[in-house]
């Protein structure tokens, strides 16, 4: 039983080590496809908001302080910006931010019984809020191009310290 104790310890170290930066890529962006995926679903080809969409957003989301038209528009517009910026990594924690609120307003509003689907979509936004963009996002040029340090856990880089932060 210790060799399957000390392959299992090996395991765990190997996982320990996976790059933050790595999996927060792989939480970019399959949150934010998700996302768009979702935003899809409620525009046609010329996206255009669809007649099921204003249906929903009338009849069963029923969003309180916005008129229906306006919460349809606004929540297909955050789906699909906010989950293609999250996907490149651009404006990283805003996106995330903007739908973490998002999913807020969906368990509190819309589908209070689903919480184990906003659960699991605020667990993956706060890791991204939490460790940022990570090494493979257009934020990571934006910050080197204005000649800022953006911090990013998993990049040794960012773990030192300069009078200009």
């Amino acid at each position: 039983m210790s060799s399957l104790s000390a392959m299992y310890c090996r395991l765990v170290k190997r996982f320990k080590a996976t790059p933050d930066g790595l999996m927060v890529f792989m939480a970019r962006v399959g949150l934010g496809a998700f996302f768009v995926r979702a935003g899809q679903t409620k525009v046609d080809g010329d996206f255009n908001l669809t007649d099921t969409t204003m249906y929903l957003f009338r009849e069963e989301y029923k969003v309180p302080l916005l008129s229906p038209e306006v919460a349809a528009y606004m929540a297909t517009a955050a789906e699909h910006v906010f989950g293609a910026l999250l996907i490149i990594g651009l404006a990283t924690r805003l996106s995330a931010l903007g739908l973490l609120a998002m999913t807020v307003v969906i368990q509190v509003f819309i589908y209070p019984g689903s919480w184990p689907d906003h659960l699991l979509w605020a667990a993956v936004l706060m890791f991204i809020l939490a460790r940022g963009p990570g090494w493979l996002a257009v934020d990571r040029g934006v910050c080197k191009l204005m000649g800022h340090r953006c911090a990013s856990q998993g990049d040794p880089q960012d773990t030192k310290t300069t009078a200009s932060t």
